[in-house]
């Protein structure tokens, strides 16, 4: 048997050996996937004091203030609620992760649950709205949307697309507080472009919406954002604020993320 059909056999075998290996991994896979429909009782998460847990988590966030531990459904794995933000931490891994858990089964949602548990009502008078830019309806509204945003950050921007493609400016008027991360290089002159156009709402979409990195900006001359900057962060500080995209409703609720959901279900109150 020549080399060349040596190859070609060996790749047949190989094939062979894979489609049976995939076979047998999918009728196992099938079998252990019934189990969990069984489950269908909903996790209650609690608290927890154990140091174990506690000193893991204080070690692995040493400038972080952590203001509680619950306990989820996976061995080992917490949910962090730090200010008004919650992620997910396992005793095992460095990593952590920012989501919702939900049962696939009963849909029960438990980072939503924790997020009111946790989540208190705002003081919108805090907020200095004055430094925000303002998207007022055409329609006459009574409700409001005070939106922290990064014009770099990608669920700033996605968020920014379902406001546009769900017509929330016509059915609230939205006011949109700059606050450039660090993590962000470029998000400090976008903000300011932003800040200091003579058309703050085009260049915003135009770099949220649109996606367009150099639009072109009419600035208003000596325009200085290092004020509003300062005075964002530090209301940013007051209310535990420290990523974006983060939502505030009239009514003092806490949106957390891009939940264009979370945003219909208040304006249809």
């Amino acid at each position: 048997m020549k080399l060349k059909q040596i190859k070609q056999l060996l790749l047949i075998l190989s094939a062979v050996s894979l489609f049976n290996s995939a076979m047998a991994d999918a009728t196992t896979n099938k079998t252990n996937l019934a189990a969990p429909k069984t489950i269908s009782a909903n996790f209650a998460p609690q608290t927890t004091m154990d140091k174990k847990v506690l000193n893991y988590f204080h070690q692995l966030l040493p400038t972080t203030t952590i203001d509680s531990v619950y306990t989820t459904p996976y061995p080992d794995t917490y949910a962090l609620v730090i200010g008004v933000n919650l992620v997910y931490g396992n005793l095992s891994s460095p990593y952590l992760i920012a989501g919702h858990m939900f049962n696939i089964y009963t849909q029960d949602d438990i980072t939503e649950r924790l997020q009111k548990i946790n989540t208190p009502k705002i003081d919108i008078s805090k907020i200095n709205i004055a430094d925000a830019i303002m998207v007022k309806s055409p329609n006459k509204v009574n409700k409001k949307l005070i939106i922290f945003i990064d014009p770099d950050c990608p669920y700033c921007r996605q968020l920014e697309q379902q406001i546009s493609s769900h017509n929330i400016g016509k059915k609230a008027n939205i006011y949109y507080v700059l606050m450039p991360l660090s993590m962000h290089p470029n998000a400090k002159e976008h903000s300011k472009n932003i800040l200091c156009s003579t058309n703050s709402i085009r260049t915003l979409e135009d770099y949220m919406v649109k996606n367009n990195e150099n639009p072109d900006v009419k600035l208003i001359p000596d325009c200085n954002i290092e004020p509003v900057l300062e005075r964002t962060g530090s209301t940013a500080r007051v209310l535990n604020i420290n990523a974006t995209p983060v939502i505030i409703t009239g009514a003092g609720d806490l949106i957390m993320g891009a939940d264009i959901e979370a945003v219909n279900e208040y304006l249809k109150k």
